[in-house]
C-alpha cells in the first residue's frame, strides 16, 4: 500500500508538471511612463515577474511622460490597438472603462481587502474593482529642523511660522529667505486645502459644484494668505531648497530623494512633518498611477497573463520594494507589516511620518470630468498665486467653468 500511494504520488506531480509545461506561451505589451530613475527597478521587477511565468513574456515600452502615455493610449484606443496593460491616472481611466478587464474579479476577496482604504474607491467603478494602485505617493511637509525646531501643526502654525522665517538677512531690501514656497499651477495643494476645510468640488450624487461654497473659498484665501512668504517657483521647490531660500513646504512624498539630496548636497538638513491641519482635518491628496488591463485587442490569454502581473505588482514584498527602491509608498495594507518594510522604517523615520500620512490619505473624483476639472481648479489657483486674480474672483469664475464641465 506504501508502494501504491508513493507511485500515485509521482504519477500526480508527473501529471501536475505536464499542465504547468502545457502552457501556451504568451506574450504582452505594458506600457509604462517610468523614466531613467525608476524604470531599472521596474524592470527588475518585471524580470521577476517571468521568472515565476517563464510563459508569459512582457515586453515592457517606456511611452513618455504622463501625458504622452496618455495621447498614445487614447489613439490606441481610437485605432482598437491598445497595450494589453498601462499606467493611468484615474481621470483617464474614467472614461476608458468600458474596454477595460476588470482585475477586481479574478482577485480573492483578501486580496481585495488587503489594498488601502483609500485606494479602493478610486479603483472602482459601478461597484466592480476595475484597476489597482500602483506608484503612490502622499504630500507631506518638508522643513528644515535648523530653521524649524518645532513643525507647525495648523493652518494658523504654518501661516505664523512662514511669515516669520521670510527675512531679508543682509539688509538690502531683498527678502533672501523665504518661509514656505509654492508652485502656482498645483491643483493638489488646493484640493489638500479644501478637504481639510471640509470642502468638496461637487455633492455627493455630482449634479451641483460646491467648491465655492464658503469652505471651497476660505481654503482658496488661505492659499492667497501664504503669498507674501513664498517663494513662487514654476519648476520643483528640491530646485529651490538646495539655495538656502526656503525654511518648509508642502510637497509630494515621491519627491523625498530629491528634496533631501539638494538640501545635504548643500549642508542643509531637511526632514518631513504631516501637513498642517485645516479647521477639520489633516487630511493629504495621494497622488500616482494605478494599472489597467485592456480587454480591446486582447486574446483572453493575454487577459489573464494582464491581472496576474497587476496582482504581482501589488504583492506586498513586491511594493515594498518599489517603494523602497522608488521613493513610493506600499499600496497594500500587508506590506506595511513585513519586517523589509519595519526595518526600513525603523532606519528610516522619516518614511513612518509618510506611512501614517498615506494610510489616512485622500484621492481624487471619478467623474468622467475630472482630468478637465482638475485643469481648470489648478488654473484658478495658479492665477491666485501670481496675483492675477482675487480669491473671491477665481473662486467665482472657477464655479462658472467647473458648471460648464458638469453640464457636458
Amino acid at each position: 500500500m506504501l508502494r501504491k500511494g508513493i507511485l500515485l504520488g509521482l504519477i500526480g506531480l508527473l501529471l501536475a508538471g505536464v499542465g504547468a509545461f502545457a502552457q501556451e506561451p504568451v506574450t504582452i505589451e505594458f506600457w509604462h511612463s517610468m523614466s531613467s530613475g525608476h524604470q531599472p527597478h521596474l524592470v527588475a521587477l518585471v524580470d521577476k515577474f517571468m521568472a515565476e511565468y517563464p510563459y508569459i513574456t512582457v515586453n515592457l515600452t517606456y511611452q513618455g511622460g504622463y501625458g504622452d502615455t496618455e495621447d498614445k493610449v487614447e489613439a490606441s484606443v481610437v485605432a482598437g490597438t491598445p497595450p494589453t496593460m498601462v499606467q493611468l491616472y484615474e481621470n483617464v481611466i474614467t472614461p476608458l472603462v468600458e474596454v477595460l478587464y476588470p482585475i477586481g474579479p479574478h482577485m480573492t476577496a483578501e486580496e481585495q481587502a488587503d489594498i488601502l482604504d483609500g485606494l479602493v474607491e478610486n479603483n472602482t467603478f459601478d461597484g466592480v474593482l476595475v484597476s489597482v494602485p500602483w506608484n503612490k505617493s502622499i504630500m507631506v511637509l518638508y522643513y528644515r529642523p535648523d530653521l524649524v525646531p518645532t513643525p507647525p501643526t495648523t493652518w494658523e502654525e504654518f501661516l505664523a511660522v512662514s511669515a516669520a522665517l521670510t527675512v531679508d538677512v543682509d539688509g538690502d531690501g531683498v527678502i533672501d529667505r523665504y518661509g514656505t514656497g509654492l508652485r502656482p499651477y498645483n491643483p493638489e495643494l488646493y484640493l489638500n486645502y479644501l478637504v481639510q476645510n471640509g470642502g468638496t468640488i461637487l455633492n455627493d450624487d455630482w449634479s451641483a459644484v460646491t467648491i465655492g461654497d464658503q469652505p471651497g473659498l476660505e481654503a482658496m484665501q488661505y492659499a492667497e494668505s501664504l503669498v507674501p512668504y513664498s517663494y513662487i517657483s514654476s519648476g520643483y521647490l528640491s530646485d529651490v531648497i538646495g539655495q538656502d531660500l526656503l525654511a518648509m513646504f508642502v510637497d509630494t512624498s515621491a519627491g523625498y530623494y530629491y528634496n533631501v539630496k539638494a538640501a545635504t548636497d548643500n549642508g542643509l538638513p531637511l526632514t518631513v512633518a504631516v501637513v498642517p491641519a485645516g479647521p477639520v482635518n489633516a487630511k493629504s491628496a495621494i497622488q500616482g498611477t494605478n494599472l489597467v488591463v485592456f480587454d480591446m485587442g486582447q486574446t483572453q490569454a493575454q487577459k489573464d497573463a494582464g491581472v496576474l502581473l497587476a496582482k504581482f505588482l501589488i504583492r506586498p514584498e513586491n511594493t515594498v520594494a518599489w517603494s523602497l527602491r522608488g521613493g513610493y509608498l506600499p499600496v497594500v495594507k500587508s506590506a506595511y507589516e513585513t519586517q523589509e518594510w519595519l526595518d526600513y522604517l525603523a532606519a528610516n523615520p522619516d518614511y513612518v511620518v509618510m506611512s501614517e500620512a498615506m494610510v489616512d490619505g485622500f484621492a481624487q473624483i471619478l467623474h468622467p470630468n475630472y482630468g478637465l476639472m482638475r485643469g481648470v481648479i489648478g488654473s484658478a489657483f495658479e492665477e491666485v498665486i501670481l496675483g492675477a486674480s482675487t480669491a473671491a474672483e477665481a473662486m467665482a469664475n472657477l464655479v462658472l467653468d467647473l458648471t460648464d464641465l458638469l453640464d457636458e
